[in-house]
């Protein structure tokens, strides 16, 4: 089983409307998305998309879509979501499909880390995959992931 995840891309400091879940990517966040995308063309094995519904992720998710298939579902509850709000939605859904969730940090840097048993922090625009022998996402737990694949696309204003 492969889990993917995603930190949105860069985003500006603030939103006109002063709240946090509105910030939408900068230019230099638009071109980290866009190179995602291309990036995105090799992953054709991904099923299931869960995007957090902060203005950020959908609009990083919304640019890679040119490139995966499945429809993102949106989730309120991934909005700046712990480690342990993550982990339990993963050990309870009832799909094993190869799985992408597009979100924050600090939550999910701190899954990756839990997963890997090594300390991983998400920059913005960063991407790595997990890989587990595991026939569930119930059965998943600390240090049971090793490190698939890493990448962040380097852009420059």
């Amino acid at each position: 089983m492969k889990l993917h995840i995603l930190r949105h891309a860069k985003t500006e400091y603030s939103s006109p409307s002063g709240h946090d879940i509105d910030r939408r990517l900068q230019p230099l966040g638009i071109k980290q998305a866009s190179l995602l995308r291309d990036y995105f063309d090799s992953l054709t094995s991904i099923e299931e998309i869960w995007c957090s519904d902060a203005q950020r992720t959908r609009q990083t998710s919304d640019i890679l879509l040119q490139a995966i298939h499945p429809k993102p579902t949106y989730h309120v509850d991934l909005y700046l979501a712990s480690k342990q709000d993550i982990l339990q939605k993963i050990w309870n859904s009832d799909s094993n499909k190869e799985l992408l969730i597009i979100g924050h940090n600090f939550g999910i840097s701190d899954l990756v880390s839990y997963f890997t048993q090594d300390r991983i922090d998400l920059r913005t625009g960063e991407y790595i995959c997990l890989e587990f022998h595991s026939d569930s996402w119930a059965k998943t737990s600390m240090g049971t992931a090793i490190v698939l694949d890493q990448y962040r696309p380097e852009v420059s204003s």
